[in-house]
């Protein structure tokens, strides 16, 4: 039974994710819509700042959707996932917002940035609350080097190249995360891609 759920939910993901690539590769902002997106500092409420609009687009080719496939199908069969329904909760919530677009400012499946949707996940399947911000959720839990990453921690990026976070996602297994991305959605990215190595800022766990 636990071997059949596993691998239903390993079906949705590779197939959601398969659906992002291709819709992602066709969809570019344009440079008049691309001024009209606000970033972090330009936010009035405190309460409901998102992120920035990030500049370049991490896009999954045919060689990186098969890592992703691999990562995922290994993580799943891990003693460590095995061992926790609440990874569980976290991966449905995740397959739940997959392919939703990004609004800045947005909090539901009609359009959600980068900081609602990890706010989201880690409150809905964990009970966790933290706060709204990108920036402020950087503050809690505790700190985690890059190397010692594990699932569910969150990863936080400078993607406004200000020495500050204005950028959040979730980490999933070997390199990869998940976010709301500016111009791809809720989708699945590489922290070894040139854009998210390059901004990668800090880590923090926030699930004990």
């Amino acid at each position: 039974m636990q071997y059949c759920r596993k691998l239903w939910l390993l079906t949705i993901i590779l197939f959601s994710i398969i659906y992002i690539a291709g819709c992602s590769s066709s969809s570019e902002l344009s440079k008049n819509e691309s001024r009209k997106n606000k970033g972090v500092d330009d936010y009035n409420n405190s309460e409901l700042v998102a992120t920035n609009t990030l500049k370049e687009k991490t896009s999954i080719n045919k060689g990186s959707l098969e890592s992703i496939s691999s990562s995922i199908a290994g993580f799943m069969d891990s003693p460590e996932f095995s061992s926790s329904l609440d990874k569980d909760e976290v991966m449905y919530k995740v397959i739940e917002y997959l392919n939703t677009p990004y609004r800045w400012g947005g909090t539901s499946k009609n359009g959600i940035d980068c900081s609602a949707f990890v706010q989201t996940v880690m409150y809905q399947a964990l009970g966790v609350s933290i706060p709204r911000t990108s920036a402020a959720q950087s503050e809690v839990g505790e700190d985690v080097a890059r190397e010692d990453l594990k699932f569910g921690d969150l990863v936080f990026f400078d993607t406004r190249g200000r020495g500050r976070v204005s950028h959040v996602g979730i980490y999933m297994s070997d390199g990869y995360f998940v976010h709301s991305g500016s111009r791809t959605g809720v989708a699945v990215a590489s922290l070894d891609s040139d854009f998210y190595s390059r901004t990668f800022l800090k880590a923090k766990r926030v699930i004990e």
